[in-house]
C-alpha cells in the first residue's frame, strides 16, 4: 500500500470545537466552517491532514490528534505580528512543515497569516479565500492592521497557485482585482446541528433577526434605521454578535423594539433562528456569510441586500428577498409581511431547501478539496 502524501492546513481553527478539547468555549461566532470540514475529511484515505494553527495562550508547541488528524497548535504573539509581516509566525510555521514535509499546503483566509504563509512557503500550495479585506476597504473605515492585510493579500492573491473562494460574488471581485479567470468555487459547509434544526416560529411572538458584527459593513446603522420607522414600530428585531464603537452609537440611540443580545455560543444561534420569522442580511460587503447558509439549512426565510456570495442561495419572493439599501420601503414592506401571524413560513423557507442543503453539506465540501488535491498532485 503507498503511503498517503500529506496536506498541511493553515487557518484560525477554533481550538474549542476539537473534541475532549483543553482549550476554553470561544465566544462569537467564528471559524464555524472549519471544524466540520475536519471531521468530514476522517472518511478519507488518500491523504494524511495536518492543521497548523497559532495561539498565544501556548507556551511552546502542542500537537492534539482528533478525527484521524493531527492539529499541531503554535505559540505566538498576541500584538505587533502583521507590521513585522508575521515574520516570526512564518519561521515557526516553515520549520513546522520541514518536519511534516507536506505535499501541499493549503493557506485558509488572508486575516491572519495564513494565506501569506502558503504563498511563501516555498511549497505546492493552494489559498481559499474568507474575507476580501481590499473590497472591505473601499468602505473606508479601515485599521491601519486591515489596511496592512489587504495589501498583503494584493500579493496572495496575484502569487497563489490555486485560489478557492465560496461564491461567485467573491470570484467576480477577483477577477476584478487581479484579471485571473481560474478562480475555483468551493462551497463551505455548514454545521451538522443546523441541519438537525426546525425552524417554528411563534406566530404570536414574531421577530427578525440579524447575525454578526454590529458594525459599519455588516450594515448595523441601516438595520437600526429601519427597525425605527414608524411601520416597523410594533415588529421586533434581535441582533446578535459584538458590538464595535462605530455600532455602540446605534445602539445607544435604539428604539425598544430593537434587542441587543451579544455573543451567542451556536446552541444560542441555534434556538434563535429556529424561532426568528426571518433572517435580515443588510451587508454592504460579504464574500458568503455563513449565517445566511445556515438560514437556508434550516429553512429560514431572509432579506438581504445585494452585497454579497448570499444572493446565490436566494430565489427573489420565494426563498428571500434581495433589496438595495437604497431601498427601506421595500424592506419595511416585507418585513411586515414576513412577521404577520400567517405567514406561511414551511413553504417561503422549504424553497429550494433540499437543493441548498445538499450544496452546504460538509461533505460536499471535503470532496471539492479532495478533488482540487488530487488534480493539482497529480
Amino acid at each position: 500500500m503507498s503511503q498517503r502524501r500529506k496536506i498541511a492546513i493553515l487557518a484560525d481553527f477554533p481550538l474549542n470545537s476539537l473534541p475532549a478539547s483543553p482549550f476554553p468555549p470561544a465566544s462569537g461566532h467564528y471559524a464555524t466552517w472549519l471544524p466540520q470540514l475536519a471531521a468530514a475529511f476522517q472518511g478519507q484515505n488518500d491523504f494524511e491532514f495536518h492543521w497548523l494553527t497559532l495561539d498565544s495562550s501556548v507556551a511552546q508547541e502542542t500537537t492534539i490528534r482528533a478525527w484521524s488528524q493531527n492539529f499541531h497548535i503554535l505559540p505566538s504573539w498576541k500584538r505587533g505580528r502583521a507590521a513585522t509581516l508575521f515574520w516570526a509566525d512564518r519561521r515557526r510555521i516553515r520549520k513546522k512543515l520541514k518536519e511534516i514535509r507536506p505535499d501541499l499546503v493549503h493557506g485558509w483566509g488572508n486575516e491572519n497569516v495564513w494565506g501569506w504563509g502558503a504563498v511563501s512557503s516555498g511549497r505546492r500550495h493552494i489559498f481559499s479565500v474568507q474575507g476580501l479585506l481590499g473590497v472591505y476597504g473601499e468602505l473606508g473605515r479601515q485599521h491601519f492592521r486591515e489596511r496592512l492585510m489587504a495589501q498583503i493579500e494584493k500579493c496572495v492573491l496575484q502569487k497563489a497557485e490555486i485560489i478557492t473562494t465560496e461564491s461567485p460574488w467573491a470570484r467576480d471581485r477577483i477577477e476584478e482585482r487581479t484579471g485571473r479567470k481560474d478562480i475555483r468555487l468551493v462551497e463551505y459547509g455548514v454545521a451538522e446541528p443546523f441541519f438537525e434544526a426546525d425552524h417554528r416560529p411563534d406566530p404570536e411572538q414574531p421577530f427578525a433577526l440579524m447575525v454578526g458584527t454590529a458594525d459599519y459593513r455588516k450594515g448595523i446603522d441601516f438595520a437600526v434605521k429601519l427597525f425605527s420607522r414608524p411601520g416597523l414600530a410594533d415588529f421586533r428585531l434581535k441582533i446578535v454578535g459584538g458590538v464595535t464603537p462605530y455600532g455602540e452609537s446605534y445602539k445607544k440611540n435604539s428604539p425598544s423594539n430593537i434587542e441587543w443580545l451579544g455573543r451567542k455560543s451556536q446552541t444560542e444561534i441555534i434556538h434563535l433562528m429556529t424561532g426568528a420569522a426571518c433572517l435580515i442580511l443588510p451587508t454592504r460587503a460579504d464574500t458568503g456569510p455563513t449565517v445566511a447558509k445556515e438560514a437556508r439549512v434550516m429553512g429560514l426565510p431572509v432579506v438581504a441586500s445585494p452585497h454579497g456570495g448570499h444572493v446565490q442561495y436566494l430565489v427573489q419572493g420565494k426563498n428571500g428577498w434581495v433589496f438595495g439599501l437604497n431601498e427601506p420601503d421595500k424592506w419595511e414592506q416585507i418585513i411586515q409581511k414576513l412577521l404577520l401571524p400567517n405567514t406561511d413560513f414551511n413553504r417561503l423557507g422549504g424553497y429550494h431547501q433540499i437543493d441548498d442543503r445538499a450544496l452546504l453539506s460538509p461533505q460536499t465540501t471535503a470532496a471539492s478539496f479532495i478533488e482540487i488535491y488530487h488534480e493539482t498532485l497529480n
